[in-house]
């Protein structure tokens, strides 16, 4: 099993623990405390094995940098500079060859209906 399927497997089984416990403190059962001290003793031990594969995961990518569209679990913000400014990007890269290293890209705005309104010449305020 490739080393990205294990860990979804593991998270999801930690979820699953999750849920088990939940369940367990609802119940009032009597031995509630030694279930989820037993619960709790298995989530450690997924958890020590996800550390390991998220790091070989992670090592298997760029030597130094790793993944550089994930920090753990979530969107790197290299990730949300390239899906929020991913108008910027073309065919191939060279095309951006000639453009200054300090050269700035900015999106246009977005207008807001309230923003149309403001701006529109027919819209009059009140002085007071």
């Amino acid at each position: 099993i490739p080393v990205r399927n294990k860990i979804n497997k593991l998270r999801s089984l930690r979820d699953e623990l999750s849920v088990a416990g939940d369940a367990i403190r609802i119940s009032g059962d009597a031995d509630a405390d030694e279930k989820l001290r037993l619960l709790e003793e298995d989530d450690d031990k997924i958890k020590m094995v996800l550390t390991d594969l998220a790091e070989k995961y992670h090592r298997s990518f760029h030597p130094i940098w790793g993944m550089m569209f994930q920090a753990g679990y979530q969107d790197s913000r290299l990730a949300y500079f390239v899906t929020n400014y991913a108008c910027l990007y073309t065919a191939k890269a060279t095309n951006l060859g000639s453009v200054s290293t300090n050269r700035a890209f900015r999106t246009a705005a977005d207008v807001l209906p309230h923003d149309e309104l403001i701006s529109c010449d027919s819209t009059r305020f009140e002085e007071e």
